[in-house]
């Protein structure tokens, strides 16, 4: 990527390349589901997920001060297809979920929507920056993957994760591939900046 092309990207994509923003709400899903895991039968006491919240909130806010202070803000107005593009996700992560809680399916609807969650990421944000387009579209193929493989006959692979259902096993897989992603949007980041700022 030269140069101009270099700091037309980060003006663009300068809230999505700060990686470490999505560390709370990924760790977040995570421990949920660890949470929801131990559960049997409805939870009663929502103490420990509400404490969870609000700890990732205020390490969300530190991480946003951190940005702030070192790198500075860039104002970025959200389009109308982004818009859209992100309600419509939300409406259909929504439905998937709920329809994966009723087993009408053999394959993982949510799956396939974090698959394709990944995927739009990758074409939408990262096509310029290879290493992050390659790592998007590297998940959304695997969990994409794993969500289809009852159709050939395997099932209850989450049980070697030691969870009890798909649904688990796909907010799990979501989590830690957010983190691991939002480490290398990050360090990609820190490493870029100084070229971009010089032009």
């Amino acid at each position: 990527m030269n140069k101009i092309k270099q700091v037309h990207f980060f003006a663009q994509n300068y809230p999505q390349l700060q990686g470490l923003r999505m560390l709370p709400p990924a760790l977040l899903l995570l421990l949920l589901t660890i949470w929801a895991n131990q559960q049997h039968g409805p939870a009663t006491d929502l103490s420990l997920p509400l404490l969870l919240s609000a700890g990732c909130l205020l390490v969300y806010i530190g991480i946003d001060q951190y940005y702030n202070r070192r790198y500075g803000k860039v104002k970025r107005i959200i389009t109308r297809p982004e818009w859209l593009i992100t309600a419509a996700g939300a409406v259909l992560a929504l439905a998937a979920f709920i329809l994966d809680t009723t087993d009408t399916f053999m394959i993982s609807l949510l799956g396939l929507v974090f698959a394709g969650a990944f995927a739009a990421t990758g074409f939408w944000y990262w096509r310029p920056a290879r290493l992050l387009f390659a790592l998007n579209i590297a998940i959304a193929i695997l969990i994409g993957v794993l969500s289809l493989l009852p159709l050939v006959g395997i099932q209850d692979w989450w049980q070697i994760l030691g969870l009890k259902h798909s649904l688990l096993a796909f907010t799990f897989l979501y989590g830690v591939f957010g983190l691991l992603a939002g480490v290398i949007a990050h360090m990609y980041f820190i490493r870029s900046l100084p070229a971009a700022e010089a032009k």
